[in-house]
């Protein structure tokens, strides 16, 4: 075992010493010594429970519990500790028995970040609608799962049934208060069984409580997988494929506070997300079938280099077979939300300027600074009327309150000289109650040293549009988990002109990594709504490029592994495929930020392979 002396300040307290036996929870580089007490299950009427996983008096952390400092242990899955894979877990601890300074104290990348959603007929434009009706081979997705991660789905819309028979094998809703159930850790499972009994009923919801509120689950299932519907002149790029569908449950209020995001926004926790991949992969396990997953959603919270829990989870799918994820790239390209910076020898200061409007004024923002750990970084912030406070570098175990006369703002720092995960300087601020106006970041390095630095705003939908970088740069902007180096990174464009969506997140990741990979319609395109039975709509964003390629990745997974062609068929294949055949114009060249290896071409890959 562990000594006191072991741990870092502020993450030993005696009455959490104990052993791992009597806890049956990880020591881990990320929460070492911090485990949590056991507390009662708030219960709700007709006894069902609220667990951990959706009590707002615990929070969550995301551990690679594999990497223990105690020596091998056969965990198991409890109320207080969900295994996702063999290296991803996540822990419940008690809010009472968190340090306050929680970015300090543990591991950055342990804490959940939030996402939402990417975005605001392109089949023929993929190749897609050639191979639905090539007299040989007639891809149209049959025996294969697509999974949609996002905000549920509209069971009852015709593009998801073959009259009162739905096409979707299982709806996992996180939101739903807990039954008992070996299946999920929380919310409730209903089955292809259950959704069809709710489709011969008069009224639906009694019998599958599931529902679509937004709307962005149901549109990216049916452009992945919607049924044909000749008089709406649609179709999903897979109309024969199976559907997973996750609604993700809303995020918990300690990290909407802690991210200072406002009330009104639609945003989701790292680790349901992967969890919600996780149910999705053992579906497939189940009904044997391989899978495609879309992930929809995005965040510029991290270091945008690939390292994020979601992110190398993402990548390590692609490596095993019959299992692949197509991620939105972001719709940040014009949003004036990301700063690059550069210091060396001749320039050894630069001045950030930031515009802060007024809905931050009220709610607040927050903000992460991203440095080369080759330097060291010394930051002055000035606010509008021009008065200057210094963030210490030293005070790296404590969160720094900055509090200015002269405006009624608060500025709370945490200095990480060396992020445990990236091994990058990490400043995050919180800003509370900001005077409008022109805020100015000055930064400085060690002399005769050089070292870039990125400084990012949340997304849109996390932040309004006053609130920006005068000089913005639209470089390094994809979203995560779109940085995850195996994940299949998706931007969008207008298939009518070719031209690249305009809002569209420019890459790489900051490790030079290519992304996005390729493009995919993603402008003007119409999809099926959430409500009223049968409507559709017409949207825009990197969400629906992805949604595409994830049923085009179900059509590669019908030829490869459903037809024999190909059986060991894994993500990264289907990506080595996509990049091959996409389309490139002979002016520009490729690989690019905007549009990666070009434009996916389905029907040129299988020309390729001839």
């Amino acid at each position: 075992m562990l000594k006191k002396e072991d741990y870092e300040p502020g993450l030993w307290t005696e009455e959490k010493n104990l052993t791992v036996e009597e806890t049956r929870l990880p020591f881990t580089e990320e929460l070492a010594g911090v485990i949590p007490q056991p507390e009662e299950n708030r219960e709700i009427p007709d006894g069902i429970q609220v667990v951990p996983a959706q009590n707002e008096s615990y929070q969550n952390f995301i551990i690679r519990y594999s990497r223990n400092v105690d020596g091998a242990v056969n965990y198991e899955s409890d109320r207080s500790f969900q295994i996702i894979n063999e290296l991803f877990g996540v822990i419940y601890i008690p809010a009472s028995q968190v340090p306050e300074s929680v970015i300090n104290s543990y591991s950055y990348s342990s804490v959940p970040k939030c996402y939402t959603y990417m975005d605001q007929g392109g089949l023929n434009a993929s190749g897609i609608n050639r191979l639905h009706e090539h007299p040989y081979l007639r891809l149209r997705g049959a025996g294969t799962l697509i999974a949609i991660i996002d905000s549920g789905i509209d069971y009852t819309h015709s593009a998801f049934r073959n009259g009162n028979q739905s096409r979707i094998v299982s709806i996992w809703d996180q939101s739903l208060p807990s039954g008992e159930s070996e299946e999920v850790p929380y919310g409730q499972v209903f089955t292809r069984q259950e959704i069809n009994r709710a489709l011969q009923s008069e009224n639906p919801q009694e019998i599958v409580p599931s529902a679509d509120i937004n709307g962005h689950g149901t549109r990216l299932a049916s452009i992945a997988a919607g049924n044909r519907n000749l008089e709406e002149g649609v179709s999903g790029a897979a109309p024969e494929a199976e559907l997973v569908i996750v609604k993700l449950k809303p995020a918990k209020e300690y990290l909407r506070e802690l991210y200072l995001i406002p009330p009104e926004a639609e945003v989701f926790q790292e680790d349901d997300i992967m969890l919600g991949i996780s149910y999705a992969i053992k579906c497939a396990l189940r009904y044997q079938k391989p899978l495609s997953v879309c992930v929809g959603l995005g965040s510029s919270q991290g270091s945008h280099r690939g390292d994020g829990p979601l992110s190398q989870y993402i990548s390590s799918i692609a490596d095993f077979t019959q299992n692949c994820v197509s991620v939105a790239a972001g719709n940040e390209g014009l949003a004036r939300r990301h700063y690059m910076g550069l210091l060396d020898e001749k320039t050894t200061s630069d001045i950030l300027e930031l515009r802060v409007g007024a809905k931050e004024a009220v709610h607040g923002f927050s903000m992460e600074f991203w440095g080369e750990a080759s330097d060291f970084y010394h930051v002055t912030i000035q606010s509008p009327t021009g008065e200057r406070l210094q963030v210490s570098s030293a005070l790296k175990y404590g969160t720094q309150e900055l509090s200015f006369v002269f405006v009624e703002t608060k500025v709370m720092v945490n200095y990480v000289p060396i992020e445990r995960r990236s091994g990058n300087t990490l400043i995050f601020f919180r800003f509370l109650h900001p005077a409008e106006g022109i805020w100015k970041l000055e930064t400085s390095g060690r002399l005769n040293s050089s070292a870039r630095f990125h400084v990012w705003l949340p997304v849109q939908g996390m932040i309004s549009e006053e609130t920006y970088f005068l000089e913005s740069s639209p470089e390094y902007t994809v979203t995560a988990p779109g940085d995850a180096v195996n994940g299949m990174t998706v931007t969008a464009y207008q298939y009518r002109d070719d031209s690249l969506y305009s809002k569209a997140s420019r890459g790489y990741n900051t490790d030079n990594v290519v992304k996005p990979d390729f493009a995919a319609p993603g402008v003007d395109m119409k999809a099926a709504a959430s409500g009223p039975a049968g409507t559709y709509t017409q949207s825009s964003g990197t969400s629906l490029a992805a949604a595409q390629t994830s049923g085009i990745a179900a059509l590669l997974f019908e030829w490869a592994i459903i037809r024999g062609n190909e059986p060991f068929f894994s993500g990264n294949s289907v990506k080595n495929y996509l990049r091959r055949g996409a389309v490139r114009e002979e002016d520009m060249q490729y690989p690019n930020p905007e549009w990666g290896y070009g434009r996916i071409d389905l029907y040129h890959t299988f020309e390729l392979l001839t």
